[in-house]
This record gives C-alpha cells, structure tokens and sequence, in this order.
C-alpha cells in the first residue's frame, strides 16, 4: 500500500469521478482515485479536470493494483475513502500541498 499511496500522493493534481466499490485493491484502487478527484473537484483545486479519475487511476496502475505485503483489508479501504469524503476543503488542500492522506489509508494492506 506505501507504493499505492506514494505513487497517489505524486499524482494526486494532474488533473471527476465515480463511486467508492471497495471488494478489491484493483476496485479500491479506482475509488480513491475518484475520492481524491472528487474532493479536489468539490473544492475548487485548480487544474482538476473531468479526466482526473482515469488520469490517477493511470498514475496509480490501479488496473494491477495488488498488496505486495499483507492482506487486502476492504474495510480499512472503505474507511479511507469516507476519510478522504470527510475532509474538510483546508484538510484536503493542506493534504494535497503535503503530499499526505488520511492516515487509515495507510491500513488497506496489512
């Protein structure tokens, strides 16, 4: 998960988005990237365009997304989507700028 969030949080403005399906890490995987662009979307992020969920979900290699160590554990990426949903616009912008997510997110894999 570490490499899913580092290669997301590179990837999180380049540039909206769908619903949070959370079965499996190829499933998480695209629902982040829609979270994040949702949330860029909702506040105002500059340069976040109707391509912003493919283009991360690109970035991300979310079609191969996998656990390398651990467990896929679909409650924890659930919780992370509903964390990032729950953001508020400073959180998310304060997140963005810092290259962070919500810490549960570091919990998908275990």
């Amino acid at each position: 998960m570490r490499s899913f969030v580092v290669a997301l949080s590179l990837s999180v403005l380049l540039s909206a988005c769908g619903g949070s399906d959370t079965s499996n890490p190829v499933a998480a995987c695209n629902s982040f990237a829609a979270a994040l662009c949702n949330k860029a979307t909702s506040c105002n992020v500059p340069d976040v365009t109707s391509a912003c969920a493919t283009n991360v979900g690109l970035a991300l290699n979310c079609a191969q997304a996998a656990c390398s160590s651990g467990t896929f554990n679909s409650g924890a990426a659930s919780s992370c989507i509903s964390a990032i949903n729950g953001l508020t616009c400073t959180e998310a912008t304060n997140d963005f700028n810092n290259q962070t997510i919500p810490s549960v997110c570091n919990t998908v894999c275990q």
